[in-house]
């Protein structure tokens, strides 16, 4: 178990890691300004993965994959969420003049195969395969690096080839993906007829909590924006960059953790409360603690990554909003495997528009950006306890049902 946790955590660590790194390049090449831009676009991305990564990464853990119609669902519905997300983001986009056609159409590339390459990281997850998740993500990311390498010899950097870098390391992964998943996992069904309702049924729940923190991140940077400006975004991005691998630890666990509790779901009923406490601990205290070397250091650190100075409030304020995350992430995945996907939306639902509410009030008392994040965390924090209360109403009774009844077949 500790193996396969350390794993977890590693392969969390180097997408983490790789967000960073591009970013990093994004700011360095092209200026804050246009990095706030960018930071708008990504977080979109991360925004279309999470719904991908809910609607059906959650659910291939959760429900019985080896079932053809589950798996003609599970298929069918990552192809429709990748179309249909690429498509919608970037006609948004496009439309509201954000960006201009070369953009869009890398934008929609890299949105469709980023989700595509989420499914195959959780289906090896859902194998306990962590150390080929570290694999794909190493070579998406080496192609891109070396896209970016050619388009600067020939043309220079520039958003929309930034984000034509990120499609072609994403597209390499995915097919990568494809042939390191575990034999079992690598037959494809027909798409029809499948299990939609019960993918719909428990993985638009989970879908949509997956949405909720990106959702805000992005409502966040437009909400600052529209007060103060893309360069306050810009900085404001900054920090929260530089501060983003703390939460690799959480992020890594917590994927563990769904996969860990989604086995016990099916074996015994329930995960356990006094795991989730203990993890819940342990990551407050590691967070705290790396937040604050974190802050200490980025006066120093701030310019040799970013070329600029970070603001240490703001720096503080995202470590701070770290160490709120660590709350809620395990009892959310133990209540969510328990069969309370739904009310774990209602009560996450709950904090990020609290969070939202916070930032549009601070913003109106002319309260500088870089203070933000502390309301956020605050919101967060609340969630993370409405949480705790709802998983100690998991009892044996709770366990994941099996899907049964689908208007599809």
């Amino acid at each position: 178990m500790k193996r396969s946790a350390l794993s977890a955590i590693l392969a969390q660590g180097v997408q983490a890691g790789i967000s960073f790194v591009l970013q990093l390049l994004v700011v360095r090449a092209l200026g804050l300004s246009e990095y706030g831009r960018f930071a708008v676009m990504y977080g979109i991305l991360v925004l279309a993965s999470g719904i991908v990564t809910g609607l059906v990464g959650d659910s291939l853990v959760a429900l019985e994959r080896d079932r053809r119609d589950i798996r003609a669902g599970l298929l069918g519905t990552m192809l429709i969420a990748a179309v249909g997300s690429a498509t919608i983001s970037s006609g948004i986009l496009l439309v509201t003049g954000f960006i201009d056609w070369p953009e869009a159409i890398a934008f929609a590339v890299a949105v469709a195969f980023f989700v595509i390459e989420e499914v195959f990281r959780r289906l090896l997850g859902a194998n306990m395969k962590f150390h080929r998740i570290l694999v794909i993500d190493s070579a998406g990311f080496v192609v891109a690096l070396a896209v970016l390498g050619v388009a600067l010899l020939l043309h220079g950097l520039s958003l929309a080839v930034f984000f034509a870098a990120i499609g072609a390391g994403q597209i390499f992964a995915t097919l990568l993906g494809a042939v390191l998943v575990p034999k079992a996992d690598r037959w494809m069904p027909g798409l029809w007829p499948g299990s939609y309702g019960a993918v719909f049924g428990y993985g638009t729940w989970r879908a949509l909590v997956q949405t909720l923190r990106p959702g805000m991140f992005t409502g966040v940077r437009l909400l600052v924006a529209a007060f103060v400006g893309l360069a306050a975004v810009g900085g404001l991005e900054a920090a929260r960059t530089y501060t983003s691998p703390l939460l690799l630890v959480v992020g890594g666990l917590s994927s563990f953790l769904f996969v860990r509790f989604a086995h016990q779901a099916k074996s015994q009923g329930a995960g356990s409360l006094h795991e989730a406490d203990r993890v819940s601990r342990a990551l407050l205290l590691a967070t705290a603690v790396l937040g604050g070397l974190a802050v200490a250091v980025a006066p120093w650190i701030g310019p040799l990554l970013f070329g600029v100075h970070l603001d240490l409030v703001a720096t503080a304020a995202w470590a701070v909003y770290g160490v709120s995350v660590a709350v809620v992430t395990p009892y959310g995945a133990l209540s969510a495997v328990s069969g309370m996907q739904t009310p774990v939306f209602f009560i996450r639902l709950g904090d990020t528009l609290l969070g939202l509410v916070v930032t549009v009030g601070m913003l109106l008392l002319h309260i500088a950006p870089p203070y933000l994040p502390f309301g956020l965390a605050v919101a967060s924090a609340l969630g993370g306890f409405g949480l705790r209360w709802l998983s100690r109403r998991v009892k044996a009774k709770n366990r994941l049902p099996e899907p049964s009844v689908d208007f599809t077949e």
